[in-house]
């Protein structure tokens, strides 16, 4: 059994989404052995860096990150790499769906795990392309971006994925992961009334 780690290391240097400063990271040492023991306190955006997306960060929804079932939260993957396109769209994605299974995550490896996670112009998927997996009946969605979509206005492509109940997870680190099939675990922070969590993402292959 091999187990990958694909989650972003928390930093005050991390990359951010679209290289914004005010979402890195506060590391505040506040307590040192010689005081009894080492303590720091962490101020932390819950979409900075690898994290997982509640409905309620983007719909008039009740269900907060602490109300997604750990169930939701782990299943079999299937890691894509797709690159060279600066957007994912329905027909990048057409070629694999003979190994789209129905309840599966599918994860997107894109030209972001050879670039700047902080970059403006990242790749990131289409509302057409979120239709088409909503279709396939998949468990849900991640990307090696910080945001799975560029601001769009009305933010079509989360809402696509969020209104029909796949789960979102961002900011995966995919550089060194071989296309195939996994098992994959993304565990977020159960923050109560939370828009999202970061979370611990990995997989697993047997």
């Amino acid at each position: 059994m091999e187990i990958f780690d694909i989650s972003l290391e928390i930093s005050e240097d991390m990359p951010t989404y679209r290289g914004k400063r005010e979402r890195r990271p506060k590391i505040e040492r506040i307590r040192t052995l010689l005081e009894g023991a080492n303590e720091t306190r962490l101020v932390l955006d819950t979409h900075t860096g690898t994290h997982m997306d509640a409905p309620l960060h983007m719909l008039p929804s009740d269900i907060s990150i602490d109300r997604i079932p750990l169930s939701s939260c782990m299943g079999p993957a299937v890691v894509l790499e797709i690159r060279h396109r600066p957007v994912i769209t329905e027909e990048d994605l057409k070629p694999f769906e003979p190994v789209l299974p129905e309840g599966h995550f599918v994860l997107l490896k894109t030209e972001n795990s050879f670039s700047d996670l902080s970059r403006e112009d990242f790749v990131y998927l289409s509302e057409g392309a979120a239709y088409f997996l909503v279709e396939k009946r998949l468990k849900g969605v991640g990307i090696d971006a910080l945001g799975v979509e560029r601001d769009q206005p009305g933010h079509p492509t989360h809402r696509i994925l969020l209104e029909n109940g796949l789960v979102v997870v961002e900011g995966l680190l995919l550089r060194d992961i071989a296309p195939g099939v996994y098992f994959f675990i993304a565990l977020p922070l159960k923050i109560r009334g939370g828009d999202g969590a970061p979370a611990r993402a990995m997989l697993i292959r047997m």
